[in-house]
């Protein structure tokens, strides 16, 4: 019966093709230096906030939120909607030469996914879960230009499916996605201000994922960095 009550809740998440699992956006900070403070916001799937801190020049940390809050695949029902929220933290470490940077991150976050799926009279399931991610990257950095290639891996563990009153505890293995993204970053104001695009996939080699993910994601926003760089590292690159 519980085995049940799962398939029935994770196929009401499912039926109105609104994905459980939505990756965030990477967060790539291509640091220079120590003492930088990068805060920054986009817009893609839904809102997302980004922040980063070098504490070291080889040592950083960063944390990121993503939310979700809109209709569904009818605009004008009032019950037809898709909300998301995902939070997580890492630190990591990073190389900078001045050309060209390398840097590797590691974290935890946490996440729930709920839509009003209807199916055989199941409705407004959600989903909970963590997810590991381990974030390598690599790029250049231009004068007025930095782009950066984010092969992240994430494990994505969902714990429970909730409807109403109604919550089944989730006994699967996590599943792991290949996350790669790519980021550009167009730079002002004497590299403290930047606006920022990018464009990523999530892809499984899972044969038995039991949740519906978002496989592409872009994204697009703008932030600031205090501190820390020396805008003469890049002069004429």
């Amino acid at each position: 019966m519980k085995k049940l009550l799962l398939v029935l809740l994770v196929m009401s998440v499912m039926s109105s093709c609104a994905p459980t699992y939505v990756p965030n956006l990477r967060n790539s900070p291509m640091f220079a230096k120590g003492g930088e403070v990068q805060v920054g916001g986009q817009i893609g799937n839904g809102y997302e906030a980004q922040a980063a801190i070098s504490l070291t020049n080889h040592i950083g940390i960063m944390g990121n939120y993503a939310y979700i809050d809109r209709s569904g695949t009818d605009p004008d029902d009032e019950d037809d909607y898709l909300r998301h929220k995902f939070y997580e933290g890492g630190i990591g470490l990073f190389d900078n030469d001045g050309s060209m940077f390398m840097e590797i991150f590691a974290g935890y976050g946490r996440g729930e996914g709920n839509n009003s799926a209807n199916f055989l009279g199941v409705e407004a399931a959600s989903g909970k879960y963590e997810r590991y991610f381990i974030q390598p990257a690599f790029g250049f950095n231009k004068k007025v230009m930095h782009f950066s290639f984010v092969p992240r891996v994430s494990i994505v563990n969902f714990t429970e499916f909730t409807n109403g009153t109604t919550t089944v505890k989730v006994d699967e293995k996590p599943k792991v996605f290949f996350e790669p993204g790519f980021i550009g970053r167009v730079n002002g104001m004497n590299n403290r201000f930047f606006f920022t695009f990018q464009a990523g996939f999530s892809m499984t080699t899972e044969s038995n994922l039991y949740f519906d993910h978002r496989w592409f994601q872009t994204g697009m926003g703008m932030g600031f960095r205090l501190g820390g760089y020396k805008p003469d590292v890049v002069e004429g690159k």
